[in-house]
């Protein structure tokens, strides 16, 4: 499954479905393009639009053709050897993370269609105990190294709502047979997603309970025991079981929804 995702609104904007046997690398092109149906995106706003993208995505063809496009990027670069030689070159680095991870200028940089920088990372695995490297590739000209390296861990916000789908929605417990009803699961899954994180930044923004995940908005909130009153197909009236340490809160926040 590729996520596209707007992390800043914790968002899911598509979400598309392959043969498990497929590379990230192979469906950059439709990932895109499936960003810019669904946001209605026009070739004149490319350039105002930044992608994040890993490794996985990040071949020197992708990344040739994602440049084309016009598109601002920051992406980390799939070439492993090539991390390894140009890092062990670089002299200084910055230190990104105390004792586990620097950045640095190699004294080499990647040529694409338009101006680029291309910026070494190395970190320490901890459970080897060895050094890795890989390489940055951003359009951004004016920000530092380290600055790069925090712009780049944004990116780290898709891979917690995936984890927090497969935890919270079972996104990996649940498979359909036929491949048009998996999709159809699948986007059952984005819509899900999609309403819990505009329940929690809407509805639940300022009670205590604002920094809850799907897994425990499911949990803990979106189960209390309680009765709804329907008249002419309208909700009338929601009673919540007053023995529910969170009903009263919810009470007091529910009306947000509907205004």
């Amino acid at each position: 499954m590729c996520r596209i995702g707007a992390t800043d609104y914790d968002e899911s904007i598509a979400s598309l479905l392959y043969p498990g046997n497929t590379l990230s690398q192979a469906v950059l092109q439709d990932a895109v393009r499936a960003l810019e149906n669904v946001l209605h995106i026009q070739p004149q706003q490319r350039c105002h639009l930044r992608l994040r993208l890993d490794a996985g995505f990040g071949t020197d063809e992708n990344l040739e053709w994602v440049l084309r496009q016009r598109y601002q990027v920051v992406a980390k670069n799939n070439s492993g050897r090539r991390a390894g030689a140009w890092g062990r070159q670089v002299r200084d680095w910055q230190e990104a993370d105390a004792g586990r991870r620097w950045v640095g200028m190699p004294p080499q940089q990647l040529q694409f269609c338009i101006p680029t920088r291309t910026i070494a990372v190395r970190w320490l695995d901890e459970r080897k105990h060895v050094l890795k490297h890989a390489l940055y590739v951003v359009t951004d000209m004016q920000r530092s190294p380290l600055e790069v390296c925090r712009l780049y861990d944004l990116r780290g916000g898709a891979e917690i709502d995936i984890r927090d789908d497969k935890q919270g929605l079972l996104l990996t417990h649940r498979r359909k047979r036929r491949w048009c009803a998996q999709e159809a699961l699948v986007l059952l899954n984005d819509l899900a997603h999609n309403f819990l994180s505009m329940f929690r930044r809407k509805v639940l923004a300022g009670t205590p309970l604002a920094h809850f995940g799907p897994y425990r908005l499911i949990r803990d909130v979106l189960s209390i025991p309680g009765e709804a009153i329907i008249s002419a197909d309208c909700l009338t009236e929601l009673r919540l079981a007053e023995s529910h340490p969170y009903a009263g809160l919810l009470a007091d926040v529910l009306p947000r929804l509907w205004q």
